[in-house]
């Protein structure tokens, strides 16, 4: 099958590729990234430092992701030239290009609108590292730390307009909540049975039996980035975005 893979420039979402390259081996790959999660704004800084924690580990001497896109047998494309615009007609024509069967997305940072989604014939399936439809938005992980949920989970769910996290939901992998970690290592506990969704996904299309998917009835909060102040009260309450003490196990991934 032709699957044209959607992914982030972060840590989560390199971890998520290395899995999806070796788990789809036998398909033709094709990788694009994004280099930004929405639109642009200034960000608090205990996010700002994530962000720079995780380039840090990203260049750990873990593969880059455009040493991953070779091994996938492609070349990593993106949309910076394009000023971050993939629903224009030459980002519409990117991924065109690529004839695909299906889209997959993991943690890509631009909206995708309805040329995007007519293009591949199985349709779109994202990755959500949340558990939905309780959890939709970004830092989904944070927000079940905040409230002391005992689980944290992965959904896989179509995206079938450009509403966020509101598609139809194929399959949800939960793992324990573990509060002596980081929120990053909790994210980045999530992603190999995630993976595992995905590749069952594309094993089960692959051998005609389709996917079942029900639709998301209860009405839920779309969550943004944390402010400031919800920040400072997770430290406040012992929790953490991330830990120098786990750079060891977040190099195991």
């Amino acid at each position: 099958m032709k699957i044209t893979l959607l992914c982030n420039r972060d840590l989560p979402s390199h971890v998520a590729l290395g899995h999806l390259v070796k788990g789809l081996a036998e398909h033709s790959l094709s990788i694009f990234i994004s280099e930004k999660v929405g639109a642009d704004k200034v960000l608090p800084e205990p996010l700002m430092e994530l962000a720079a924690f995780e380039r840090q580990l990203l260049m750990d001497g873990r593969p880059s992701f455009e040493q991953l896109a070779e091994r996938a047998g492609c070349s990593l494309q993106g949309f910076v030239d394009l000023d971050n615009k993939v629903n224009t007609p030459e980002g519409i024509a990117r991924i065109a290009a690529t004839e695909p069967e299906l889209i997959i997305s993991v943690r890509f940072g631009l909206i995708i609108r309805e040329a995007v989604i007519a293009l591949p014939n199985q349709g779109i399936i994202n990755l959500h590292s949340g558990l939905l439809p309780n959890y939709r938005g970004v830092m989904a992980t944070f927000r079940a730390m905040q409230n002391n949920d005992t689980e944290i989970a992965s959904t896989l769910h179509y995206i079938r307009d450009c509403g966020i996290d509101n598609g139809d939901i194929i399959s949800i992998s939960a793992i324990p909540l573990n509060p002596q970690q980081s929120y990053l290592l909790n994210v980045i506990n999530l992603y190999a049975g995630g993976c595992q969704q995905i590749i069952s996904a594309v094993s089960n299309l692959c051998a005609g039996k389709g996917l079942v998917a029900y639709p998301q009835e209860q009405v839920s909060t779309y969550y943004s980035f944390p402010s400031q102040a919800e920040l400072d009260a997770f430290a406040a309450a012992g929790g953490r975005l991330f830990d120098q003490a786990e750079i060891t196990a977040l190099k195991q991934y």
